[in-house]
């Protein structure tokens, strides 16, 4: 009867986990398809600063083709994630401070209106504190490298300007 049960409760985990990776794998291709692409940190940023020492960056850049943001002000208060803490600001670039299960991480949100269509890049770098964070990391890094291109596309799209 037990050895039913956890058969029973493994089978339905495994399901859920499937439907997880379904859904992720979903929302990439929405994002890609809105042209939501994966890039390098850019330089001569705040964000290409902390990259040293991080065990993970990403960034990934969206054209604002549909909607746009006013200022970098009106970015930062529309952002998907703001972390813990603000900690810098310029015309162009707003970044966030965060920490989570032994995990430090920045997330920056870049506005460049000099391009056409005008864009909006988000970018993360990840340090990880002790051995939590380290298998912690690990284990989102997957999620996260999906969820991303999805939240900035959302951001784009949702943007009320």
């Amino acid at each position: 009867m037990i050895g039913t049960i956890l058969k029973i409760l493994l089978l339905g985990a495994f399901v859920v986990l499937i439907a997880l990776t379904v859904g992720l794998f979903i929302m990439s291709g929405v994002a890609q398809s809105h042209d939501v692409v994966r890039i390098p940190v850019p330089p001569s940023t705040f964000i290409a600063g902390t990259e040293a020492g991080s065990n993970g960056s990403d960034a990934f850049v969206a054209p604002l083709r549909n909607s746009s943001f006013r200022d970098i002000d009106r970015v930062a208060q529309l952002a998907f994630h703001k972390g813990q803490r603000e900690v810098y600001r310029d015309e162009q670039e707003v970044a966030f401070e965060g920490e989570t299960a032994g995990v430090h991480y920045y997330i920056s949100y870049i506005l460049t209106r000099d391009t056409s269509p005008p864009t909006l890049v988000a970018a993360t770098t990840v340090q990880t504190k002790n051995r939590k964070g380290k298998y912690y990391w690990k284990v989102v890094k997957f999620a996260h490298g999906r969820l991303m291109p999805y939240m900035l596309d959302r951001m784009t799209v949702m943007a009320p300007d």
